[in-house]
């Protein structure tokens, strides 16, 4: 089941289809996403918590699923952490692991409710990829953090290798947009092998889109 439901994701393609898929899988998400050896959160969490000493500092979990992610960020220190996510099965899930202050559904057709200075850090763990969200979706976060808040992502091996996404980075990062906290290469999903590494990023918005 592991195989297929992560073979269907670098496939689907759309909001709706994304949607539909992980609704579909949420029950079994956790199990089957730990049966592949996903280190992404812990080391996400970890890169974060080494440039954020402020434990009670408020963060968004983008793209929080089943509550993985936050339980890394819990198991960091973390104590202020709001959860957003396009399908509401995750979400169900999320909820009952009783880590978020707050949850709700993301509309990708519309801005994200928050505003820059919400949010200390924002985290995107295993999510702005291919078979996840789109490249847009990392000016999407950049555009709600104020100058000097951090955002603390992954990128695995695929979308590193792909214009959209890793090219976007890199033109993000000469740009001035963003500095580089922490570059960090490592396990991502380590039984599967066509993406079994990521790139962990914690960036500082450095000025005004």
């Amino acid at each position: 089941m592991t195989d297929n439901f992560l073979d269907k994701v670098y496939r689907v393609s759309g909001n709706d289809g994304m949607r539909d898929l992980y609704n579909a899988w949420a029950g079994k998400y956790d199990q089957d996403i730990l049966e592949t050896g996903y280190a992404t959160p812990a080391r996400v969490a970890a890169a974060l918590s080494a440039e954020l000493p402020d434990r009670n500092a408020p963060i968004l979990d983008f793209g929080c699923g089943t509550g993985l992610s936050g339980a890394a960020l819990v198991e960091a220190g973390f104590t202020r952490i709001d959860g957003t996510d396009l399908s509401g099965e995750m979400l169900a899930m999320a909820r009952q692991k009783k880590i978020y202050n707050k949850l709700w559904e993301t509309d990708p057709t519309a801005p994200l409710p928050v505003q820059p200075g919400d949010y200390r850090a924002i985290t995107a763990i295993g999510v702005i990829s291919v078979g996840g969200a789109p490249p847009t979706v990392y000016d999407d976060l950049l555009a709600i953090l104020a100058p000097g808040d951090l955002l603390a992502f992954s990128l695995n091996d695929q979308s590193m290798a792909m214009d959209d996404y890793g090219g976007r980075l890199k033109r993000s990062i000469s740009a001035g947009e963003v500095a580089v906290r922490s570059e960090a290469y490592g396990p991502h999903l380590q039984a599967h092998g066509e993406n079994s590494g990521s790139t962990v990023y914690v960036l500082e918005r450095l000025k005004d889109g």
